[in-house]
């Protein structure tokens, strides 16, 4: 398949980053999802790139924290910069943060205008919907608004978008959305709204999603996020089982579709 496959360093929380790469590159992974808010090795870019050379696995996409602040900001650019990434997804700040939402609505445009080469890309919280609700702007559940209001690409975590909106309204307008996507987390989730499952283990429609997103043309990266339990996180064997699982599922759909 075209689409590269590349795994999310949340996944693996509490291994270090050369595990996790390594990790990825023997699970058949294309490249990294390199989220840096829980890995101080992440901050290092330089030990960054000696990882990207030596397992031959590039960053696609570094993920910011919820927190986003100037100094991470300015951490990510310098990461992009020794990796040559040119994806920055920006996590959605927790409900009430409004000095991590006025730093992302009042500088984003900025710091776009500053790196034309880069794309930025806002992930949508839990419980997003299309288009607007009577709840707070600053959450940024709206992803029209992500798109039009803020200028941002949209980095799509299906799990976390409501599912009724999601397989009622958002795929039928993947058309509309595809170019605006800069990547695509897939993971499951349950009858009880637990996200990040293993594709295949809850309720998502994935195979129809994977079906219409290939007809609209996406292109970008697939990213694997998984919410992994302690049992299984103390289990090597088992988190390289459930990894190719990942990747295969979404090779299977992806490539079974004419």
């Amino acid at each position: 398949m075209k689409n590269k496959i590349i795994l999310s360093t949340d996944t693996m929380v509490g291994y270090g980053l050369d595990m996790i790469f390594d990790m990825a590159k023997n699970c058949g992974y294309n490249g990294i999802d390199l989220a840096i808010s829980k890995w101080f090795d992440a901050w290092n870019e330089n030990y960054v790139e000696s990882l990207v050379k030596k397992y031959e696995l590039p960053v696609y996409s570094i993920q910011t924290s919820s927190l986003l602040n100037s100094k991470e900001m300015n951490k990510v650019l310098d990461l992009c910069e020794k990796t040559d990434c040119d994806l920055i997804t920006i996590n959605a700040p927790k409900f009430f943060d409004f000095k991590a939402y006025s730093f992302i609505s009042n500088n984003i445009a900025e710091y776009q205008n500053q790196n034309p080469a880069l794309h930025f890309a806002i992930i949508n919280p839990e419980d997003t919907n299309v288009f607007a609700l009577p709840i707070p702007a600053y959450h940024f559940n709206n992803i029209v608004d992500i798109i039009k209001k803020y200028g941002c690409n949209l980095a799509l975590d299906i799990a976390n978008m409501n599912s009724d909106d999601l397989e009622g309204v958002f795929i039928n307008k993947l058309d509309e959305f595809a170019p605006y996507l800069g990547l695509v987390y897939i993971s499951d989730k349950s009858k009880k709204g637990e996200t990040h499952l293993l594709p295949g283990e809850g309720i998502l429609k994935l195979p129809t999603f994977l079906k219409k997103i290939k007809k609209a043309g996406y292109l970008r990266p697939f990213s694997i996020k998984l919410s992994l339990s302690k049992e299984e996180l103390a289990d090597v064997d088992k988190i390289e089982i459930l990894l190719i699982k990942a990747r295969e599922y979404i090779e299977k759909y992806y490539e079974d579709l004419n």
